[in-house]
C-alpha cells in the first residue's frame, strides 16, 4: 500500500520535497496546495498532480502532510492537521516561539500523531561519520553562511540557518553525556531585511566532568557559501565540510588524515523523508529524528539568542 501524501507549499523547498517524493514508488502524491494558485498549477503540471489553493481540500485523500510554508503559518496548519489525525513533516523551525512548539507537540502526543521537524543536517553522511569519531570535544566551531538569496526573509537567520548547527551540537553532545547549557552570549545584526541577517554566538555546555565551548556564525549576507564544523578534541581536531562532504582529522603530531565518508553520495533530504515515512509506518518517531524535547531545547536557545523578541 502506498503512502498517500500531500505537500503544502510550492516554493523552493516545497519543490525539493515534491521532486523527491515523486521518485518514490511507494508514495502517491494526492495533491499540492499553495495560496499562490499560479505557482501551484505550474509545479503540479510538471508532475501531473492535482493542485489547490487551500490545503483543507486535501484532508480527505491524504494521510501524510509535508508542511513547507512560511514559518508564521506552521502553528495554525499544524494544529488543524493534528486535529484531523494526520502525520506531519514540518520544515524547520517548527515554530518561532517555544510556547507554540510545546502546544503543537503536546497536541500531537495526545492524539498519537507522528510529527517531525525538518532538520536535514542530521541526515548528512558527514555528520553520521563524524559521530563515530567524536570522543572528547572541548571546543566546537560552526560556520553556516551564504550570499543573500532573497528567500526566507520572513524569519531570522538564527531560525533559517543557525538552527541546524545548534541542533547538531545538542545531538553530538547528548551522545557523550548529560550536557547542559551554562552560558550564552550573542551578537546579531539586521542588514538587508528587518530580521536578523547575521549572528555570532558563544555557548558553553557543562557535564559532570567536563565542559565544551562553542562558537557559531550564521550569515545570509556573505560573499560565499560555507557549511563547516570544526571540533577540537583532546588529541585531534576534526574538520567537517558539509557541502563538499569531507571530514579531515589532524592529530597531535600534525598528521593529516582524510576520513572516509560512508554513503557519501546519499541525499540528506531523501534520507530524511524516508526516515519520516518509516516512522509513520512504525507509528513511532525514529531515534535519529529530533525528539520533541530536542526540538523545544533548540527553539528555546534561539529564542534566547534573539532576545526573546
Amino acid at each position: 500500500m502506498k503512502f498517500k501524501v500531500a505537500v503544502i507549499g510550492a516554493g523552493y523547498f516545497g519543490q525539493r520535497h515534491i521532486k523527491l517524493l515523486a521518485q518514490m514508488p511507494d508514495v502517491e502524491i494526492v495533491g499540492i496546495a499553495d495560496k499562490d494558485i499560479v505557482k501551484a498549477k505550474e509545479i503540479a503540471q510538471q508532475y501531473n498532480l492535482k493542485y489547490c489553493s487551500d490545503y483543507k481540500d486535501l484532508l480527505k485523500p491524504a494521510q501524510i502532510f509535508f508542511v513547507v510554508t512560511p514559518t508564521i503559518t506552521h502553528f495554525d496548519i499544524g494544529i488543524e492537521l493534528i486535529n484531523e489525525g494526520k502525520a506531519i513533516f514540518i520544515e524547520k523551525p517548527l515554530t518561532e516561539k517555544p510556547v507554540f512548539a510545546e502546544k503543537l507537540l503536546n497536541e500531537a502526543r495526545k492524539k498519537n500523531v507522528i510529527i517531525q521537524a525538518g532538520l536535514i543536517e542530521r541526515y548528512n553522511p558527514v555528520i553520521k561519520t563524524l559521530v563515530e569519531h567524536l570522543k572528547n570535544p572541548v571546543f566546537i566551531e560552526t560556520e553556516r553562511v551564504s550570499p543573500f538569496l532573497g528567500r526566507a526573509t520572513d524569519t531570522d537567520v538564527t531560525y533559517d540557518l543557525m538552527i541546524h548547527d545548534i541542533d547538531l551540537i545538542w545531538m553530538l553532545l547528548k551522545n557523550l553525556g548529560n550536557f547542559k547549557l551554562k552560558d550564552l552570549k550573542a551578537f546579531k545584526q539586521n542588514m538587508v531585511t528587518s530580521k536578523i541577517d547575521y549572528a555570532n554566538v558563544w555557548m558553553e555546555f557543562v557535564d559532570t566532568n567536563c565542559n565544551v565551548k562553542a562558537h557559531l556564525t550564521a550569515s545570509r549576507i556573505s560573499s560565499v557559501f560555507n557549511r563547516r564544523i570544526s571540533i577540537v578534541q583532546q588529541n585531534n581536531v576534526l574538520y567537517a565540510d558539509l557541502i563538499n562532504k569531507t571530514l579531515t582529522e589532524v592529530d597531535n603530531t600534525g598528521k593529516v588524515t582524510e576520513i572516509l565518508i560512508k554513503n557519501k553520495d546519499s541525499q540528506p533530504l531523501y534520507e530524511e523523508i524516508r526516515d519520516f515515512l518509516n516512522s509513520v509506518k512504525q507509528k513511532k518517531l525514529s531515534q535519529y529524528a529530533p525528539s520533541h524535547e530536542e526540538i523545544i531545547e533548540v527553539i528555546e536557545v534561539i529564542d534566547k539568542i534573539n532576545g526573546g523578541k
